[in-house]
């Protein structure tokens, strides 16, 4: 062999460790970046947005993207959530909406790409996806204590009332974040009486303080899951009855929630299609106009963004108010993407909630509250249409979709970091 190929080959194997440490560098930067936008969900939609999208970023020059097909080969719930941003995509061009509202409308479920990688990012790092869970959950926490600072007047007062986000939004975290003090109450024996503590004051947020009936619901729903998870048939059904009586007497005792409870059954008594303003009541109008609208086009739909174009063609000469998305996510892809999408969409939260078992406890039981929360609240919402609960949804339960079983992984920094963490409450 010539000096001169022995050079060449040299030179190849040194660009080829620079590259791969590149790759290293922009993998470790792609999971800070995660980390981050995870403590600015519940918080911050700009911080959030820029976190995400440096991420993706990251994860393009990290070269992990050339893995994509393997990995979803390997796992149905990537490959059924890219399934349905191409079916968004491809309903660009059929849409009858003005391209950059349609374009708009695709931005908004980028979400189902950051799936993809998020576990691309995380691999087999147990140790990075639980320091991601825990920013999280510290951002809940950060919430729950500005709402209450707003409450109590030590923190000035915004248009969301007593919290930082929209009042849907806050709810929704707040029953999320009650969930997981009461899984990590029954994890941790050395912590217990501080989730408690937190389990306690975000409830009372919940039920005396923020106004959205959806994170209630949400909350009902989580908390007898967890009876379901944690608890024998026999003492879930005692818990069970605990829990109703607990509802019976907090409907008593909080102006807050009862004036929502009865609010939303006055709506439903007095409803009258096309002229109600209740909240429920145009719900209800823009739940009809969609089953309309899914008739029309059953099979792919109307395409991406339509739902505004096509609802105002359809109310002309009534009273309906116009929208641009019915609140329902269920339906708001089903006028996109048709029934095809649908199916798409209710299979991926199927396939989520069902691989969760194969994955140990207690991010099974975490995951598992992730993709209820998502499912019941997307009735009232379009929560992966929308931002905050979207990135949850995405970014979340793909944290917790990270296998247990460490690797010899590049990001190893990580696992002792969260190694350490793990040895704190959070």
């Amino acid at each position: 062999m010539s000096s001169y190929t022995t050079c060449n080959i040299h030179n190849d194997a040194r660009e080829m460790k620079q590259l791969k440490h590149l790759g290293n560098m922009a993998n470790t930067a792609g999971i800070f970046c995660i980390v981050l936008s995870c403590f600015f969900i519940p918080l911050s939609t700009a911080l959030m947005g820029t976190m995400a999208t440096l991420a993706l970023v990251f994860w393009l020059l990290s070269g992990d993207i050339l893995l994509l097909p393997r990995l979803m080969k390997k796992n149905a719930s990537v490959s059924l959530a890219l399934a349905l941003f191409l079916l968004l995509i491809i309903g660009i061009t059929y849409s009858p909406a003005p391209l950059n509202d349609a374009l708009a409308f695709l931005k908004k479920y980028r979400e189902l790409a950051y799936f993809a990688m998020v576990i691309s990012l995380f691999k087999d790092n147990e140790g990075a996806a639980k320091l991601a869970e825990n920013s999280f959950v510290t951002g809940c926490i950060i919430l729950l204590f500005i709402s209450y600072g707003i409450f109590f007047s030590i923190i000035p007062s915004e248009r969301f009332g007593h919290s930082a986000v929209y009042h849907i939004t806050h709810s929704l975290f707040m029953a999320v974040l009650a969930f997981w003090c009461l899984q990590r109450m029954f994890a941790s024996r050395q912590y217990f009486y501080l989730w408690l503590a937190l389990f306690l004051l975000t409830t009372v947020n919940l039920f005396y303080i923020a106004p959205g009936r959806t994170g209630m619901l949400v909350y009902i729903a989580l908390i007898f899951l967890t009876l379901l998870q944690r608890l024998s048939w026999k003492k879930s059904l005692a818990a069970t009855f605990l829990l109703a009586l607990v509802i019976g007497v907090t409907f008593n005792t909080s102006r807050n929630f009862s004036s929502r409870v009865n609010e939303a059954v006055d709506e439903m008594k007095g409803y009258q299609a096309e002229s109600s303003r209740t909240s429920l009541g145009m719900r209800f109008d823009w739940w009809r106009n969609s089953i309309d609208l899914i008739k029309q086009k059953p099979i792919f739909g109307h395409g991406t963004g339509s739902f505004g174009t096509v609802q105002e063609n359809l109310i002309k000469g009534s009273d309906t108010q116009t929208t641009d998305n019915p609140h329902n996510e269920y339906l708001l892809i089903s006028v996109q993407t048709g029934l095809v999408g649908l199916f798409v969409f209710i299979t991926l939260l199927s396939a989520q909630f069902i691989s969760s078992f194969k994955i140990q406890p207690p991010r099974r039981y975490l995951l598992q509250g992730v993709v209820v929360a998502v499912a019941i609240g997307s009735l009232m919402n379009s929560f992966v249409y929308d931002s905050h609960p979207g990135h949850f949804y995405a970014i979340v339960s793909a944290i917790l979709a990270v296998p247990s079983i460490k690797t010899n992984s590049l990001l190893s920094r990580f696992e002792c970091r969260s190694t350490r963490l793990s040895a704190l409450p959070l």
